[in-house]
């Protein structure tokens, strides 16, 4: 595979999580109304995470790849990123309306960039830089100024924004060294475990009953569409290609995931049409054209 083919199928993977985006909020609707609330969000993740890991060892050479002390503990690293950023975001993202939670969700493409300045010593390529300040002005203003208030809900997800920065940049570096395929499953079942302890503790602090909500066709759905897709293909798909790109490129890419999350939320009367959407989705289409102006990451 070459860089342009892992640009592709690394977009195929924005469009995915910008249904993501909805079955998110579809699922949380469910939770709330159950008085599930975190509790609801937890459940949510960890099935996720279980649902979409139970899938990969079906596919050949998977077994193999999770042998060894190395697979499992970059895994472990992955994991911790994967599940506290979706966590954090899912929580937060029933109190924030969809034009915050893009902006702040966005952060990552900074946080990247900054995170891998201080790492590597040196400033990013100017082109680089320029696309990610495109493409987080974009993801923000794509449904209109952002009305920030400094509440806990935006702060939960600026650190998940800090957690997915942290991801990309960790991903970049472990599907290096180890099978990316192996990487795949080990973060993703450690990241199942992760959640169930948590959902486990959380359940000795506020019992509840959630076995209604999985009977709930609002809540399984979404569900079982982003354990697939969310999951189990679009995690695939991000520990194969990602490597191929600067890790900025990468999260400058990510960052369309909010144009198609405004569209298929339109499409669905979530939110009406207007000019942001044009203004927004321009900036993060510019945004990717000035990246690839960049120079090309050493191959070492």
């Amino acid at each position: 595979m070459n860089p342009r083919q892992a640009i592709l199928a690394l977009f195929a993977v924005t469009i995915i999580w910008g249904w993501t985006f909805i079955w998110l909020k579809r699922a949380m609707t469910v939770a709330d109304a159950h008085g599930a609330g975190v509790l609801g969000a937890t459940l949510f993740v960890t099935l996720r995470f279980a649902l979409g890991g139970a899938l990969l060892p079906l596919l050949p050479g998977v077994r193999d790849a999770m042998r060894g002390r190395a697979v499992w503990r970059d895994g472990a690293l992955l994991a911790l990123f994967l599940f506290g950023g979706f966590l954090l975001q899912m929580v937060a993202i029933a109190q924030l309306t969809p034009a915050v939670s893009a902006f702040l969700t966005s952060l990552y493409v900074v946080f990247t960039a900054l995170l891998l300045a201080g790492w590597r010593g040196r400033l990013q390529s100017i082109p680089l830089l320029c696309g990610a300040a495109l493409a987080t002005f974009g993801a923000g203003w794509i449904q209109g100024p952002p009305q920030l208030h400094f509440n806990w809900p935006e702060w939960l997800t600026v650190f998940s924004a800090l957690l997915f920065a942290g991801h990309i940049i960790t991903t970049d570096v472990v599907t290096r060294r180890v099978s990316p395929v192996g990487v795949t499953f080990t973060s993703i079942a450690l990241a199942a475990l992760m959640g169930l302890l948590l959902l486990n503790l959380q359940m000795l602090a506020q019992p509840a009953a959630l076995g209604e909500l999985l009977r709930e066709p609002a809540f399984l759905g979404p569900l079982l569409l982003s354990a697939f897709f969310g999951t189990f293909v679009a995690l695939l798909l991000v520990n194969l290609c990602q490597k191929l790109l600067d890790p900025v490129r990468a999260a400058i890419l990510y960052a369309l995931e909010p144009v198609w999350a405004t569209l298929l939320a339109i499409s669905y009367g979530m939110v009406t049409a207007n000019g942001w959407l044009l203004l927004g989705g321009g900036a993060l289409l510019i945004g990717n054209l000035v990246a690839e102006l960049a120079p090309r990451r050493d191959s070492t």
